[in-house]
């Protein structure tokens, strides 16, 4: 089972570089409206309210701005308490968990001296391929002149129907989805205490969903089916008989370029310490596909795009198949982030990736670290897990004569 992971891993564009922590007093302006008045899931589109709003419009024909990804903008522009501080995972899947935005949503953050953040509206324009996509924008003015940009944007896959952002305990409720392009799709829902659950979902008809016995948050994610390939299409959060969490503490960045293969021990204990918390069997690292994992990894840094399908390279799967026998079965996730830990928790938050991450057949896993090529910055880590299951036993090399 192969997914494709949207809301974290695609999420930081490329920044300016870093300017001076600033010590004078600072005014931001959040172009979101109150979120506290914020009481469903849905998009919200509206016109768009402001100068700066009808500049990423005209920059992004084929955008729509949504005052829920706005304000989703806003609340994490508001924790960024200088132009160095960063937003993690955590803190942008609460951003729009708060503000009740449904799409699969990734940011970006830039520092200007009060210009426009160009530099962020190029990779929306190459991700997007000509569909349409949703938009919300943010801005901090610093009493230095620089100015902090968030920007949010989420490809425009599916439609859905407003749903209650909050739910009283063992009660339920309906999710109803209408997709863009025919296709199937599936639905996951990751309570806060509990495994996992997979749903089928059609497009046009109306989901029951229930099962909320425990407070807290339940995660929703919405994977739309395109030729073999996973595409998330929703991700959200609806809570039980709680409100939403407050926003957390923005994190200063790393001193400097985490180790790659300290990265993949380090991914190994945790994801057996996880898979023991849910009470599964540990993974033992499978080295035959280590070099496949990691080469995976390397050219996605070299194109600075998380894919599953590289151009040009293929699968992990498929290359796996080419060399070695018998076939395995593959369940993977890739992300691109500062730090492991941080690629890490994006997998987390995302129901089917961390389905993926605790699959009970599963017996193996390659994992395999690389950073990004890049001089003028601290270099992301790009990460590829392969969970494995042996069904017809383990495989093995095929020697150049059978081959």
């Amino acid at each position: 089972m192969t997914f494709g992971l949207i809301l974290f891993l695609a999420c930081a564009s490329t920044p300016d570089k870093p300017a001076a922590e600033s010590t004078s007093a600072a005014v931001h302006r959040i172009e979101s409206g109150k979120l506290k008045r914020v009481k469903t899931v849905g998009y919200r589109p509206i016109d768009p309210p402001t100068e700066d709003a009808s500049w990423l419009l005209s920059s992004l024909p084929q955008g729509q701005w949504d005052a829920a990804l706005a304000g989703a903008a806003g609340e994490l522009v508001s924790t960024l308490r200088s132009p160095i501080r960063m937003m993690s995972p955590q803190a942008m899947a609460t951003a729009t968990a708060r503000s009740g935005f449904p799409g699969a949503a990734r940011f970006g953050k830039t520092v200007t001296n009060g210009s426009y953040p160009s530099n962020l509206v190029d990779p929306i324009f190459k991700a997007a391929r000509g569909r349409a996509v949703d938009v919300g924008m943010a801005k901090r003015d610093f009493a230095d002149g620089q100015v902090l940009w968030v920007l949010g944007w989420a490809p425009h896959i599916a439609d859905i129907d407003p749903m209650p952002r909050t739910v009283a305990l063992d009660s339920g409720l309906t999710v109803r989805i209408d997709r863009i392009d025919k296709g199937d799709a599936r639905l996951f829902v990751a309570p806060p205490d509990s495994e996992v659950r997979e749903l089928s979902m059609t497009s046009g008809v109306a989901r029951w969903v229930d099962g909320f016995d425990v407070p807290g948050e339940y995660r929703f994610e919405v994977v739309a089916e395109d030729k073999g390939m996973g595409e998330v299409a929703m991700l959200f959060s609806v809570f039980a008989d709680m409100p939403p969490r407050r926003m957390p503490n923005a994190p200063l960045p790393p001193d400097g370029a985490p180790d790659p293969r300290e990265a993949e021990a380090y991914l190994l204990d945790a994801l057996n310490t996880l898979r023991a918390e849910h009470g599964l069997r540990p993974v033992e690292p499978f080295r035959l596909f280590d070099g496949l994992t990691r080469e995976h990894s390397a050219l996605m840094g070299h194109l600075g795009m998380v894919a599953h399908d590289l151009p040009g390279h293929g699968t992990v799967a498929k290359r796996a198949a080419a060399f070695a026998h018998p076939r395995a079965e593959h369940f993977q996730n890739v992300a691109g982030a500062p730090t492991a830990k941080d690629a890490l928790r994006m997998v987390e938050l995302s129901p089917a990736h961390l389905k993926n991450l605790l699959c009970a057949q599963c017996t193996h896993v390659s994992i395999g670290a690389s950073l990004e090529p890049v001089l003028d910055r601290i270099p992301r880590l790009f990460v590829t897990w392969e969970l494995l299951a042996f069904p017809q036993g383990m495989p093995r090399e095929i020697d150049d004569y059978n081959r």
